[in-house]
């Protein structure tokens, strides 16, 4: 019982990663919030683990406020906020054909929710002097984009906010944790979906994009959500309480597979 009794909130709750992640956290004994669009997936998943649902657009300030408002009346305090809300655009034009609403989308939800997030949850866990937030990125921070520039930007300033709050959580002796993770290709809905478009892209088959895309990763295979949910227990777990404003890979080797031997 690794979050025993923890207060926690995962956005984008009924996603593959966001789903698993509540899983896991409220296996290990947290009273967890789930916080999703789809609110007949959230209420069956919330049902499932044994807690409870709370609709959210995350690109709503007020919203965000509410909910952490609500969230810290009711339990009196917030010890863990897990950001996995997010969306992948479309991935099948070239960064000259990315019309600009679907920039704007991309950067909303992905970028500007994980803010309002942390700008609305945070102040409590100061409030209490401890906390630990986890904002999911993406191995594609780090990497140059053809086709994935929304996405791609998206997450590396999701890498940014993790570094800025992690040093706001710090200062004068608070130990308010933020870190960020960042998968490889997952089995999800979303990845699934991005291959596609890759694969519209390059004017091949989903199954040759996929190939080739395995191609690239040492382990040969994409990973499961249990692999990124089992990196988030650990950090907001207090076997991470010394471990903060981190970037944690979980890619399969993906970007260290280019050496010199």
């Amino acid at each position: 019982m690794r979050v025993k009794d923890k207060i926690a909130i995962v956005t984008g709750g009924c996603g593959g990663i966001g789903a698993q992640s509540a899983r896991v956290l409220a296996g290990e004994g947290a009273d967890v919030i789930l916080a999703d669009l789809d609110e007949k997936k959230g209420q069956q998943i919330a049902q499932e683990i044994g807690g409870r649902f709370h609709a959210l657009d995350v690109t709503d300030r007020s919203a965000w406020q509410a909910l952490a408002e609500r969230v810290f009346d009711d339990r009196g305090r917030i010890d863990i906020l897990v950001q996995c809300a997010g969306i992948e655009g479309d991935n099948s034009r070239n960064a000259f054909e990315t019309p600009p609403e679907v920039w704007n989308q991309v950067i909303a939800v992905n970028m500007t929710g994980t803010f309002f997030g942390c700008q609305a949850v945070m102040p409590f866990m100061l409030q209490q002097g401890a906390g630990s937030v986890v904002l999911l990125s993406s191995i594609v921070s780090f990497m140059s984009t053809a086709t994935s520039i929304p996405y791609g930007a998206s997450k590396a300033g999701v890498q940014h906010l993790a570094q800025s709050f992690a040093y706001l959580g710090s200062r004068d002796g608070k130990k308010v944790r933020v870190n960020s993770v960042h998968p490889g290709s997952i089995k999800t809905r979303m990845t699934d979906d991005i291959i596609a478009d890759l694969a519209k892209a390059a004017g091949c088959t989903k199954e040759e994009a996929e190939a080739k895309l395995l191609s690239s990763i040492p382990f040969g295979r994409r990973g499961a959500p249990q692999d990124v949910a089992q990196m988030i227990l650990y950090l907001v777990s207090d076997e991470a309480a010394y471990v903060t404003g981190g970037e944690f890979k979980i890619d399969g080797g993906w970007l260290v597979r280019d050496v010199i031997s």
